[in-house]
């Protein structure tokens, strides 16, 4: 049965409304690490094109600079590809059957403690790239 508002003169379902659920935390997180390894990349990778116009990069800054891309292209969507279809069935489930979307969110929480771990090691590997090219451009930079 369609109602039209006596204020705005639009015609809609009668006190229809939508409850949304917050989206699950470990999600937000994982968003989280995607974009600090992102910016990471792209910050190691311009410290690598300093140090070729300095003409102090090698084959350990371009095996660096490498490394720091498998790090967001290739190993962190491997270890996360599973949460990433747990989140993709938690917003179905949570318009369509939110009891079976409460039941998703506990397996996110549970295998985001699984893969938490990889993943800060593998911003960590990031981290120290970043840092040794840095040091090598400053290096680079006095010379």
């Amino acid at each position: 049965m369609q109602s039209q508002d006596r204020h705005t003169g639009a015609v809609g379902l009668p006190n229809c409304r939508v409850v949304m659920a917050d989206r699950p935390a470990p999600l937000a997180e994982l968003d989280g690490y995607f974009g600090a390894a992102t910016i990471a990349h792209e910050y190691a990778d311009d410290l690598h094109w300093e140090l070729a116009e300095l003409h102090a990069d090698d084959v350990h800054t371009r095996k660096l600079v490498a490394d720091s891309a498998a790090v967001v292209l290739q190993e962190m969507p491997r270890i996360a590809r599973e949460l990433r279809d747990l989140g993709r069935e938690w917003a179905e489930q949570e318009l369509l059957d939110p009891p079976r979307a409460e039941q998703t969110a506990e397996l996110i929480g549970s295998r985001w403690a699984e893969v938490e771990p990889e993943l800060a090691t593998l911003r960590a590997r990031q981290e120290a790239i970043v840092a040794e090219l840095a040091e090598r451009l400053g290096r680079a930079s006095r010379a």
